[in-house]
């Protein structure tokens, strides 16, 4: 495994994996000597939190972004990889509904700006996406990719990338151990932050292979977390009769608040949350059996999917030679003890739950980097399988119903192909359409449809029952295409599965423009505010207005300016000075937060620590106002900041809207 170190005296970028994760998100790459490494970020932490804060004038990615989430959460979001290939999920920032792909290429570009800084350009990653993920799911992580500029040479299941790096720390990669070792059945459970899966793999000298694998992409550690944050809800209610969750900013404190109380459970028997709402801070007792109290159904869920994986698999507990836990949920011992107690085994924690996949996927990268230049020494074997069922709809013939006619069964290896034979339905059928689905249930409308396949013009007077071939093909990425063709007239018609390209989300850039206010450009070429807001609401035009003033003065207020203007000019550098105050204060509160021993300490601090987050909200209130004041007196006095072309257009276009 010594290809990076050729690749990078070469000049070239080093073989890179990305775990995309739904709480937290890393980069992996190997180093000179092989060695799958993860690449800390900006801060100095491993792990970049997956969130995104759309401040005034930038796009906020991690653990800045959770900072400013209490402050003003309708301009926080996370936990968006759930909704991931479904455009009818999107998430509301600043009266935006935005696509979870471009929250996610938010994400991507910030670990690939951060891992640059140390390992120079990079361009080809692989990226991480759990296995139970459906086709839509995977092309929208591809596009997420795309938007943040990155080619992704593949993407991988996370399982398979976490027995890759158990593999490598086992010594199989090794040329002088590799062919020694037995063949072994390893068990991967992951509980991440947002999904789960568990998947059984067979590893056999260098061979990879996928034998089951089961999931669910809605259950991850959010949930327990959301089963804290309702149980302290409720505490609070009893005691004062008011919700925190119906103030939006109490509700979003209250929620890291309830995670860091999971955290403390994971280490400790009990814990202290706190939770304040309308002027009352309450200190709440949680010990561990309340939470497994509170979790149970939860847990239960992953215990029978991973009975119900080994059994899928054909084996049973004797069988498996080693359970690996991947993922930052399964630190919670509540996981080890139900592991330990249905398997009989002592759970593998050797591999680090948090950079496991992402060194899979590194070592991933380089297998695929080693293929493009040198073939010959590529000898790891990867053999994943269909995580769900393929089919197309079809018609019973006895009760005329649509089902759903399953060509390649959930956990069939792949690569894998399937070829079934049809007939048309009628005389004279001039053309043929192929609805495919993902999915098990007999009933088509209960599965996934991922599109159709086309075969026209057929030629007039074909008898009924005509055969038609269809013919799906399944990648080792869990990738689809599907063609079909009418062997007695030698007409055929192929696709790769893909969705409307009306609803692509736009490049990065623009999203961006959108978020903070600045002008984007139309088809036409000429500015625009963005599409979301109704250009002919008065309320809409004043906001983009007062927008595009507030940066006008932000870049005025460092500037030489002409007499008349130096009042304006004070006064928003005033504000400004006041709202650097206020942020040091906040982050030394947060300092000392961090520092606290005694409860008591705590007590006293959370509440600076929420005082602090009103006066810096209210400084930046006056500060926003103070430029706004200063820009529209700029454009009032003819005085043009240099750079800000493009600003001014776009407040003289809102004008002449305004007065029309």
């Amino acid at each position: 495994m010594n290809a990076s170190a050729s690749a990078t005296s070469a000049g070239k970028q080093p073989p890179v994996g990305i775990d995309l994760g739904t709480t937290y998100s890393l980069v992996a790459f190997l180093d000179p000597s092989g060695r799958p490494t993860t690449v800390p970020n900006s801060w100095g932490d491993l792990l970049t939190p997956s969130a995104v804060f759309c401040d005034d004038d930038a796009i906020v990615v991690g653990k800045e972004a959770i900072k400013n989430a209490p402050l003003t959460p309708d301009r926080y979001a996370e936990c968006f990889k759930r909704d991931m290939g479904g455009m009818a999920f999107r998430h509301k920032i600043r009266d935006l509904n935005v696509p979870p792909e471009v929250l996610s290429a938010f994400i991507l570009e910030r670990l690939k700006k951060d891992a640059e800084q140390r390992l120079g350009p990079i361009h080809q990653v692989v990226i991480t996406v759990p296995a139970f993920f459906d086709e839509a799911r995977r092309k929208a992580t591809q596009d997420a990719g795309r938007l943040a500029g990155l080619e992704v040479l593949d993407i991988i299941n996370e399982p398979t990338a976490a027995a890759l790096a158990y593999g490598y720390h086992c010594g199989l990669f090794n040329s002088e151990t590799k062919t020694s070792k037995s063949p072994q059945q390893v068990l991967v459970y992951d509980l991440g932050g947002g999904t789960f899966d568990v998947t059984i793999l067979r590893i056999e000298g260098m061979r990879f292979q996928a034998i089951a694998t089961d999931g669910d992409v809605l259950l991850g550690g959010k949930d327990f977390d959301e089963r804290l944050v309702n149980h302290i809800a409720e505490k609070f209610i009893d005691a004062h009769g008011a919700d925190p969750r119906s103030d939006p900013q109490d509700a979003t404190q209250l929620w890291f608040d309830a995670q860091e109380a999971k955290h403390s459970l994971s280490e400790r028997t009990k814990t202290t949350a706190f939770c304040f709402h309308a002027g009352i801070r309450m200190r709440i007792e949680v010990t561990r059996d309340e939470f497994g109290e509170l979790t149970r159904d939860l847990l239960d869920r992953t215990e029978m999917t991973t009975s119900f994986v080994v059994k899928q698999a054909g084996l049973d507990w004797s069988r498996i030679d080693r359970i690996l836990m991947v993922g930052g949920s399964s630190r919670m011992p509540m996981v080890r003890d139900m592991l330990r107690r249905i398997s009989g085994m002592e759970p593998d924690s050797s591999q680090s739950p948090d950079e496991a996949v992402a060194h899979g996927a590194a070592i991933y990268a380089n297998m695929l980097m080693q293929q493009d230049s040198a073939p010959e020494k590529v000898n790891c074997e990867l053999i994943n399988v269909s995580s769900h069922s393929l089919g197309l709809v079809g018609i019973n013939r006895q009760t005329r119903e649509n089902i759903n006619v399953v060509l390649i069964p959930k956990n069939t290896p792949l690569p894998c192909r399937a070829v079934r034979s049809f007939h048309t339905a009628r005389a004279n059928q001039r053309s043929v359409c192929i609805s495919v689905v993902e999915g098990e249930n007999r009933r088509p409308e209960e599965c996934i449809s991922l599109g159709k396949c086309m075969v026209r013009d057929l030629p007039s007077g074909l008898p009924p029952d005509t055969p038609i071939e269809v013919e799906y093909c399944y990648a080792a990425n869990g990738r689809i295409s599907v063609s079909a063709r009418v062997p007695t007239i030698r007409q055929s018609a192929r696709v790769e599965i893909k969705r409307d390209n009306a609803n692509r989300p736009e490049d990065l850039d623009t999203w961006r423009k959108k978020l903070l206010g600045l002008p984007t450009a139309s088809k036409d070429g000429f500015t625009s505010i963005s599409p979301e807001a109704n250009i002919n609401d008065r309320e809409s035009l004043q906001k983009h207005l007062d927008i595009l003033y507030i940066k006008l003065g932000k870049v005025a207020a460092g500037l030489a300016l002409p007499t008349q203007l130096s009042r304006s000019q004070a006064a928003a550098s005033q504000a400004s000075a006041e709202c650097n105050r206020m942020k040091a204060q906040l982050k030394d509160a947060e300092s000392a937060r961090q520092a606290a021993v005694s409860r008591s300490e705590v007590i006293k601090i959370d509440a600076l620590l929420a005082q602090a987050r009103t006066k810096l909200h209210e400084a930046q209130t006056r500060a926003d106002f103070a430029h706004l004041v200063l820009g529209r007196e700029c454009i009032n006095a003819g005085f043009r900041p240099p750079n800000t072309e493009h600003e001014i257009q776009e407040i003289e276009q809102l004008q002449q809207r305004m007065k029309a």
